[in-house]
């Protein structure tokens, strides 16, 4: 390169270029020790037969939970979902009172919220132009963290699929909104 740049720099009346040292820049894919790394391609898995969810990464499950689903009357719903909203230390709000709770492992949501579906009147998430979700005026069923111990491995929700806080925090750092989520029964 320098050898080019030599006589092109007298030609053009620029001498100093002529004998100044050249830097030539590496890029990234020129360096063997620079690997391009890309964004692993996540989705979860729900089982309402098994009762479990799988973290596939790529392909390949790096992570399997035990869960309590809906209950028959209120089933978690089936299909292709996408997560809309997450939420870390979520304040609970009961669906049948005012009451509301404070976030804890052992509180009603536990200490993360990943939304996966809602309702907004008669429309839901897996239309095929699904309404924007607001919150208090939308219904939503997610993975959370529980204080009842006991449901897990149950149907026993009114939708939601309830984890062991600790499974739930740990999910929740493998996922991020618009990740795909899968149930199936």
């Amino acid at each position: 390169m320098k050898t080019l740049l030599a006589p092109l720099a007298l030609l053009l009346g620029l001498p100093s270029l002529a004998f100044a040292p050249v830097m030539v820049r590496a890029m990234p894919w020129d360096d063997p020790e620079v690997v391009m790394k890309k964004e692993p391609i996540t989705l979860l898995e729900l089982s309402r037969k098994s009762k479990k969810v799988k973290v596939y990464q790529d392909g390949q499950v790096i992570a399997s939970y035990p869960v309590a689903v809906g209950r028959p009357d209120s089933p978690t719903p089936l299909g292709e979902h996408t997560v809309h909203r997450m939420m870390k230390d979520p304040v609970w709000s009961s669906p049948w009172s005012a009451r509301k709770v404070k976030p804890s492992p052992l509180g009603p949501i536990g200490t993360r919220w990943i939304g996966f579906w809602y309702t907004c009147g008669q429309r839901t998430s897996l239309d095929p132009n699904p309404p924007e979700f607001r919150p208090g005026a939308c219904n939503e069923i997610g993975f959370h963290g529980t204080g009842r111990l006991k449901s897990i491995g149950k149907a026993a929700s009114s939708g939601c699929v309830r984890m062991f806080d600790a499974d739930a925090v740990a999910l929740y750092d493998l996922v991020k909104k618009g990740t795909r989520v899968r149930v199936v029964d």
